[in-house]
């Protein structure tokens, strides 16, 4: 029966892998859009996502175009490897919430999805990245610097 004992890293560490599907199906293309706009390839005017936005009525498309992606690229990365991950999860749900407005408001019949990328990086930005992870790995380091107790280190608060 130890199958079925609680593993609550290893939960975390399956939904991080959200991440890296946002990342791959979604981050990484919308990154190469932007690097060439940065590279000068393209026209920022051009950029079909920004105007998707701007057409919405938000101030700043071009902004919040750079934050979406940033968020859906090294964001997600982040929190795949378990690198500040909260405040990584944290940004993506906010995007995230964009994305389920943007769904909602042009009818999409994928809302689903990212309602369902919202409450898992909103869970992630609760719980932390569990122990398979970068930022626990730093807070052991930092802990057993201070010399405190690394069972401390484990317990968010």
């Amino acid at each position: 029966m130890q199958l079925f004992l609680p593993r609550p890293n290893w939960g975390l560490l399956v939904l991080r892998g959200a991440a890296l599907l946002l990342l791959v199906i979604y981050g990484w293309n919308k990154f190469m859009w932007l690097f060439d706009l940065l590279s000068g390839r393209s026209a920022w005017g051009t950029w079909g996502f920004a105007v998707q936005i701007g057409k919405l009525g938000f101030p700043f498309p071009i902004a919040i175009a750079v934050f979406v992606v940033l968020c859906e690229s090294v964001g997600a990365l982040f929190i795949v490897l378990g690198l500040f991950t909260r405040t990584s999860a944290a940004l993506v749900g906010m995007s995230m919430s964009g994305a389920l407005y943007f769904s909602l408001y042009t009818g999409e019949a994928a809302w689903q999805l990212a309602a369902l990328y919202w409450l898992v990086f909103i869970e992630l930005a609760l719980t932390g990245p569990g122990d398979f992870s970068i930022d626990h790995l730093l807070r052991l380091r930092r802990n057993s610097r201070a010399g405190t107790d690394p069972q401390a280190a484990a317990r968010p608060f």
